[in-house]
């Protein structure tokens, strides 16, 4: 009897850790034949950044190697929403043998909300790949499973990098190399076919800044994107406001024409209000919000937008960061309360500028009364 596996996704592109899993997959199932589907359209998604044909393509280079691997155009040829329950459905009949779809610990956790939850079961296994606790509670996930479909699901052991196809994409837009996360020859093709081009702002910021200042750029898009959902904010705002935060980085204030520096700002904040002067004059973005952000993501202030304070702690914590207490920030940003993780960051940069006995800028000591001392009365 036969064992196969269906392991679906948008695969915007394909990178190692889809790879990995897939492997993985194939020895702890042991499996015969492990079908990779890309998705024409996702329920969850709302687009893909390139065409079907260029994520086959890229699919069959990473998967050439792995002679237990099919590459499916299936859901592809389909068109429309790709739902699993219609997938499941027209392989089981084709297969002689136990069919499993392949799901990811943050996609069991929302199984419930998929179109036709118990066809999906009566046509296949889950296999998800996690791990206990830190992704997925899997004991109270199998009481769920039991009670609500009289069904299980394979759990199989998995701790994953923070790799991503949006790490692969945004790392493309800013001209970094991303060999190490798609692997040569999908990033050869990536390359060759011009994919995931950055728009004019990419572009503006991979001519101003050096390799090591796009990759912190990059990291702090990555970071700031990781809540822009759970904060309700728009997408394409984080990106903007992520991507231009240090548009001015390396620009001289002084040889701006028109650009008026406001008394006592000190250097290390400069580039704050020379970059919303930029963004605004040079690149022609008009949104509030978005200049608000770049303007003082260095050094905050009262009363700040939600965007705002998401780019200022972004700015903080971006993996690239590395003194004292940054993973405790860390910590509380991605498993903790953002208001707090925000106030702490904030309560940082003042102390720290204290301890090292350098000059505060009176508008961070504003933002420190407006949010600490306000809220709970604590002092410096």
């Amino acid at each position: 009897m036969e064992k196969i596996a269906i392991y679906g996704g948008s695969f915007d592109p394909v990178h190692i850790e889809h790879v990995r899993l897939a492997n993985l997959a194939v020895e702890k199932l042991e499996l015969d034949r492990l079908i990779v589907m890309p998705t024409y359209l996702s329920p969850h998604k709302n687009s893909c950044l390139t065409s079907a044909q260029d994520r086959l393509n890229m699919l069959k280079l990473a998967f050439a190697d792995n002679p237990k691997v099919t590459v499916s155009d299936y859901e592809i040829n389909n068109g429309g929403t790709s739902y699993t329950y219609l997938t499941v459905e027209h392989f089981a009949k084709q297969v002689n043998g136990k069919l499993y779809f392949i799901v990811g610990a943050d996609m069991l956790k929302d199984f419930k909300s998929w179109k036709y939850p118990q066809r999906i079961l009566g046509a296949c296994t889950l296999a998800c790949f996690g791990r206990s606790l830190s992704d997925c509670d899997f004991e109270r996930e199998k009481e769920y499973f039991k009670n609500t479909f009289n069904a299980s699901f394979e759990q199989i052991d998995y701790v994953g990098s923070e790799i991503s196809s949006t790490r692969a994409r945004v790392y493309n837009w800013l001209g970094l190399d991303i060999t190490a996360i798609t692997g040569e020859k999908v990033f050869e093709y990536i390359k060759k076919n011009q994919l995931y081009k950055g728009d004019k702002y990419a572009e503006f910021i991979k001519k101003s800044l050096p390799e090591k200042r796009l990759k912190h750029t990059a990291n702090v898009i990555l970071t700031a994107l990781c809540k822009a959902k759970e904060l309700g904010l728009d997408k394409q705002k984080v990106i903007l406001s992520a991507m231009l935060h240090d548009c001015a980085k390396y620009i001289d204030y002084k040889n701006v024409k028109g650009f008026v520096l406001p008394e006592g700002v000190p250097a290390p904040v400069v580039h704050s209000y020379l970059g919303e002067y930029i963004a605004r004059k040079v690149l022609g973005v008009t949104d509030s919000e978005v200049l608000d952000a770049i303007c003082y993501h260095t050094s905050g202030k009262p009363n700040m937008s939600t965007l705002s304070k998401l780019i200022f702690v972004a700015d903080m914590i971006e993996e690239g960061r590395d003194y004292l207490g940054v993973e405790k920030l860390r910590e509380l940003y991605y498993q903790g309360d953002f208001e707090n993780c925000f106030i702490e960051c904030l309560k940082e940069e003042v102390l720290h500028l204290l301890n090292k006995k350098e000059y505060v800028y009176k508008l961070t000591l504003d933002a420190y009364d407006y949010y600490v001392k306000g809220d709970k009365g604590e002092k410096i």
